[in-house]
């Protein structure tokens, strides 16, 4: 579902937010820190921080569902992936410098629209839960004429 480009796109290091509702379709979500697509093209992971996570997981979990929005300043590039719940782990050593990278990625990017680095810098990237999404659908969320339109 997931070609390489719209990859591309997801893994720079943009704005990303996770997001589900319980069963009486009351929202929850959590601060995305770094996303990637894996070979298939059907899954994505993203990262949350350990300190946001625990809101979030109970109910990906009952629910079975996931909903991630990516969006790119200054261009407002933007697209929304849902999905079903895969699975969670705790992120492993091995995976923090692709975090860390899309995460200094994403404040290099908000100072290109005057959001002083040190403005974020303190909030927490680290330690973080790797959230397994399988994609069943991708929006195009970019304002304009193309938005809500699927993707895929």
């Amino acid at each position: 579902m997931i070609d390489a480009q719209l990859a591309s796109f997801l893994e720079e290091g943009i704005f990303i937010a996770l997001a589900a509702c319980n069963e009486r379709l009351e929202p929850a979500g959590g601060r995305g820190v770094a996303a990637v697509v894996e070979p298939d093209g059907t899954h994505l992971v993203v990262f949350v921080t350990s300190v946001g996570a625990p809101g979030l997981l109970p109910i990906m979990e009952s629910s079975g569902q996931a909903s991630v929005c990516f969006a790119r300043p200054p261009d407002e590039r933007a697209c929304q992936i849902k999905g079903t719940f895969a699975g969670s782990r705790p992120a492993s050593e091995d995976e923090r410098a692709l975090v860390q990278g899309q995460w200094n990625r994403w404040l290099d990017r908000l100072a290109t629209i005057g959001m002083a680095r040190a403005t974020f810098a303190h909030w927490p990237s680290w330690p973080c839960v790797a959230i397994r999404v399988r994609v069943n659908a991708i929006f195009n969320q970019t304002p304009g004429p193309g938005a809500g339109a699927p993707l895929s």
